[in-house]
């Protein structure tokens, strides 16, 4: 079915080719065509040829090519070839509505670096009449360049295989931060040390305070059932999930709390944080002693 479909791709091309040249020559029964391709390309070498003879015997030879490499990469073997050496119509009658052709290149290493290029061809809306037509086609598609950058990334990863352990450490330090401020709740100054209370999404109240050796020391002191006070607003969200929002009085924080259709926390979000305050005296000042 596939190949049906290509077939009828590339005579619609032609047919689009053959219609263009009646129309300018109306005294002549002999199509003598230039085609062009509406293609759009990133990749190295794009070529496309075709050569039409009509009813009267006579030819046409059409060739476009989109280029943005060295003529070096034309010598090496193409990334895409396609090969019509003989195609005769007689007569057929096409509706074509919005046909499109599409030869996509997709590389991903290491999230470094990411590429994605591609040819595409498309016909939108044409009814044409094709009768004794014979053609051969030909497209070349070369993606030297795009092959060249991965290759250059492995080699860098060959030389510096540290480099994927940073990126991954960075991306997990990014994620962290962008965790927690999502859910803190809020900060209190409790014995000259910053103490901040953030609710993880399991739904725990977590304390967090900078140790001696200066790493974060945290501590489960609560939960949103033990701490929190539902307000009673929820949202209906999709995929039968549910967000639920409570009041955490302490910190005078909202959290949105969304449940999955068994009940269980899928994920809890700060949607209000408390002011900052201090204290001096830990038992007073601890946002977990109401419950």
């Amino acid at each position: 079915m596939s190949s049906r479909l290509l077939v009828i791709f590339w005579i619609c091309i032609l047919a689009l080719a053959i219609q263009r040249s009646s129309a300018q020559s109306a005294t002549s029964d002999t199509p003598s065509v230039t085609s062009s391709v509406p293609a759009s390309s990133s990749a190295t070498d794009v070529t496309f040829g075709a050569t039409i003879t009509g009813a009267s015997n006579s030819s046409s030879t059409s060739r476009t090519r989109t280029s943005s490499g060295s003529n070096a990469a034309t010598s090496t073997a193409p990334d895409v070839y396609l090969n019509v050496p003989t195609l005769s119509v007689g007569r057929i009658e096409l509706d074509v509505d919005d046909l499109e052709a599409n030869i996509n290149l997709n590389a991903q290493v290491a999230g470094i670096v990411t590429i994605n290029a591609g040819v595409q061809v498309s016909i939108e809306k044409v009814n044409i009449t094709i009768s004794d037509v014979e053609a051969e086609l030909e497209l070349i598609v070369r993606l030297g360049h795009l092959v060249d950058i991965v290759n250059r990334v492995f080699k860098s990863l060959d030389l510096n295989p540290l480099l994927i352990s940073a990126i991954n450490d960075v991306t997990n330090l990014v994620d962290t931060v962008v965790g927690e401020v999502d859910g803190l709740l809020g900060t209190i100054t409790q014995g000259g040390n910053a103490v901040s209370f953030i609710i993880d999404n399991l739904g725990n109240i977590v304390s967090q305070v900078a140790g001696t050796a200066g790493n974060t020391v945290s501590t489960i002191v609560g939960s949103y059932l033990q701490n929190m006070t539902f307000t009673g607003e929820v949202q209906t969200l999709q995929n039968g999930l549910t967000q639920k929002t409570y009041s955490y009085s302490p910190l005078n924080a909202l959290v949105n709390i969304i449940f999955n259709a068994a009940g269980q926390v899928v994920q809890a979000t700060v949607a209000k944080s408390g002011s900052s305050t201090s204290s001096t005296s830990s038992a007073a000042s601890s946002p977990t002693s109401t419950a």
